[in-house]
């Protein structure tokens, strides 16, 4: 038996429809693949945008009673983070941002009223500046974390920036619900500059010299966000659960490296939480 007339009427349709239809077909395609590498280019932070923010609130971690750190350090954190961010202020007015810190002298500021402070602008990033400190004096390096896809796009520029020019080990960038990140409705960051437990890190956090070359390259990754939209928020960032589950890297959630004689203040403050004990790895 024969194919039939249907497929002999298909066989020998008109050329002429197939040549009138191809243009429309490669176009077709063309705007299809546009389109799926334009969704593709939102969701990792891609897209370019003129001046996607115009104001960094700069959060010195820790201050006044609250040193930062782990007992028995050498180098108080609350120091050298207010340090650091004093001179990433200065280098992002020069470029022409706007900033507002949530503490310019050694006092203590909740943290509820870190993240109110955030809040209160519009137009704007947030990003927390930190050291970091271990039981193992061996551990070394740079970490950056965010608690959410869009703040995960900023931490990228930021750790990139510092890695290609400081000298230490990539500890990439980690995802936590510490409680400035999760209560800031802004992309959130917040970045550890390295070991004051560690001997080496320790010495170079003391210098005027490392501590302008880490603000240098925090602020050289804020401004080239500053030419790329921001990702919509992932649904699945809000969920109430530690994103980061490395038993090695579990971190305190809302009391950043709290000291027993913080327990009965932040309580009642309303912002006590279950704590989790900070380990960091080599």
């Amino acid at each position: 038996m024969g194919p039939g007339p249907d497929w002999t009427l298909v066989r020998y349709a008109n050329p002429h429809y197939a040549t009138k239809f191809k243009p429309m077909f490669i176009l077709f395609r063309q705007i299809l693949v546009t389109a799926v590498a334009f969704v593709f280019a939102v969701t990792a932070g891609q897209v370019r945008a003129e001046n996607s923010f115009s104001m960094v609130v700069i959060d010195p971690g820790h201050g006044g009673s609250d040193p930062g750190g782990i007992p028995g350090q050498m180098v108080p954190e609350k120091t050298v983070a207010l340090d650091t961010a004093l001179r990433l202020q200065k280098l992002l007015r020069g470029a022409g941002l706007r900033t507002v810190m949530t503490r310019s002298t050694d006092i203590f500021v909740p943290l509820s009223v870190r993240s109110a402070i955030a809040d209160a602008e519009r137009d704007a990033i947030f990003v927390s500046i930190h050291y970091n400190a271990s039981p193992r004096s061996s551990a070394h390096g740079i970490e950056t974390y965010s608690e959410n896809n869009r703040g995960a796009v900023l931490a990228a520029r930021i750790q990139q920036e510092i890695i290609d020019r400081v000298s230490t080990k990539n500890r990439g960038t980690r995802s936590a619900e510490y409680y400035v990140l999760r209560k800031c409705r802004l992309p959130a960051v917040l970045v550890e500059c390295g070991f004051l437990t560690n001997p080496t890190e320790a010495q170079l956090a003391l210098t005027t010299a490392y501590r302008e070359q880490i603000a240098e390259q925090i602020a050289a990754g804020i401004i080239e966000q500053r030419q790329f939209a921001f990702p919509s928020l992932a649904p699945t960032h809000r969920s109430g659960h530690l994103v980061h589950k490395n038993k090695n890297h579990r971190k305190i959630v809302d009391l950043e490296h709290a000291k027993p004689p913080f327990w009965a203040f932040c309580k009642f403050l309303g912002s006590y939480q279950i704590l989790f004990p900070a380990f960091a790895s080599s």
